[in-house]
């Protein structure tokens, strides 16, 4: 008889449970201080309203669906932000439904399965290269969906964006 990978015994069903020590948790695993969490995401969301400004928070370190839906439910966040296309794929499976894709994305497979993402939230995307929107143009047309696309403009670090001014209005 052979085994499947489900056969075998990994010797735990959960990297952690509330209540465990620290020294017995199996990483990688999320751990919060949920007082100081809960606190937080109030100051943040009293500072946004002080501001004027909505709030989208980043995923990058939780990357947790859960936290992501208590920051929208109970931190005033109008939706999350995210690096890549796995990211806002696990956030949306979490039930995340307004997602920013805050890294440009060029390849043409990664651009098909945002725009597919799409049909089941509210997609945006930054970008810094006409080609780029050329082709989530044709993915979004191709799955019948709008995706957002927000204009990255190089702040001086000279990583990604386009220079203010009349580059960013051509693109």
């Amino acid at each position: 008889m052979t085994s499947s990978p489900n056969d075998i015994d990994i010797g735990y069903d959960v990297p952690a449970a509330i209540g465990d020590k620290i020294a017995d948790i199996q990483t990688p695993a999320l751990i919060i201080d949920l007082d100081a969490f809960e606190r937080n995401v109030a100051r943040m969301k009293d500072h946004a309203e002080a501001m004027g400004v909505r709030l989208r928070p980043h995923a990058k370190t939780h990357k947790s669906a859960d936290v992501a839906l208590y920051q929208i439910a109970n931190g005033g966040a109008v939706g999350i932000c995210c690096q890549k296309v796995s990211e806002a794929e696990a956030l949306v499976r979490g039930g995340v439904t307004d997602l920013l894709v805050a890294n440009e994305v060029a390849d043409p497979k990664k651009i098909d399965r945002l725009a597919r993402l799409a049909r089941s939230a509210h997609v945006s995307v930054c970008v810094d290269d006409p080609a780029v929107v050329a082709t989530l143009s044709e993915a979004a047309v191709r799955h019948g969906v709008t995706l957002d696309v927000l204009v990255e403009i190089d702040c001086g670090a000279r990583r990604c964006g386009v220079l203010p001014g009349p580059p960013a209005v051509e693109l």
